[in-house]
This record gives structure tokens, sequence and C-alpha cells, in this order.
């Protein structure tokens, strides 16, 4: 793999062991390699239907609807917006990864979080929606525009550094202290 990648067999390991994770040239050769979706590559797979009816997903979800009694606490949203305005563009294709990550995280963890990645463009369809709104660095600038437009919810810019490292532990445990 390292080869047909043209990077080292550290580069491969790291990735192997979630050391580090490759840049989006890397996952779009990936991608074309095993001839799936960058989506897929990200754990972003969408359920078949028979998964959707039959898997553990699905039976949790019948159970709840049938079983009106039982109330479960709501998901806090987290919504990541990002300057860029086509999903196919770079930038928000890494802010989707983060937004992964940080999804992957909360849920090893047990936390009740939904985390997306949104254009800055749906801000006013989707910043209604959100329990704390998190800004790329290239969108800060917006930062207290988007308080004064949702003064009830938190806003908060991330770093170059932590978007940068794709620094989901870090920013879930900024956000947590926001969400309680």
């Amino acid at each position: 793999m390292a080869e047909i990648l043209h990077v080292t067999a550290q580069a491969i390991s790291k990735w192997e062991n979630n050391k580090s994770y490759p840049d989006l040239e890397m996952l779009l050769a990936l991608s074309n390699y095993f001839q799936v979706s960058v989506d897929e590559l990200l754990g972003q797979k969408p359920p078949t239907i028979l998964e959707k009816i039959f898997g553990k997903k699905g039976r949790q979800k019948m159970e709840k609807t049938t079983n009106t009694t039982q109330t479960q606490e709501q998901a806090k949203q987290i919504t990541i917006f990002d300057i860029n305005v086509d999903f196919t563009q770079d930038g928000l294709m890494y802010s989707q990864f983060l937004a992964t990550k940080m999804q992957n995280l909360s849920n090893k963890s047990g936390k009740n979080y939904q985390v997306t990645a949104h254009s800055a463009a749906t801000l006013k369809a989707e910043g209604p929606k959100a329990d704390l709104i998190l800004l790329m660095p290239t969108y800060g600038y917006a930062k207290e525009k988007i308080e004064e437009d949702f003064p009830e919810t938190p806003v908060l810019a991330i770093s170059k550094k932590d978007y940068g490292l794709l620094n989901a532990e870090g920013l879930l445990a900024e956000i947590e202290p926001l969400l309680s």
C-alpha cells in the first residue's frame, strides 16, 4: 500500500494505529484505490434497508417508537460551519473528517452528541437546530455576528492549530462545559 500511495510504511502504520491520519489527497487516493466513497472511508456509510430494519439500531428505533412511555434524552447537536460553499471542496471535506472524528470519540466515551459539518451557506437553516456552533478558522471572523443571531447558543471558533491537527479530543474537552 505504501508503494501504491508513494508514502512510507511508517506513515501507513501510523494511520493503522490512529497516531496520524491521511491528508485529503491520500483520502482521495485511497477512495479511488478501494473504489469506495470518501464518506465510507470516514465511517459515513449509509445503512442498507435491511440494516435499518433488522440491525441493532433498527430494533432499538422500533422499540422506542412502540414504547412511548420511555423518554430518552435528546442528543446535543454540535454543528460545525465552514466558509466553503460546496461539499466537494477540500476544506469542507476536512471539516467533515473532523466532525466524524469528534462523533466517533463522543460515541466511544458515551456522550450523547450528534456532530455534523455544514457549509456556512446553510447557517440560517441549520443554526437553530444546534446546541453548540463551531466555526472553522476561516469562518471565525463571523463569530460575533453569529452570537448575535443565536444568543442562546454557544459559539466557538476553532483555532488553526486544533483544526490542522484534527484535535477532536481537545475540542470535545473544551466544549463539554458549554453543553452541560
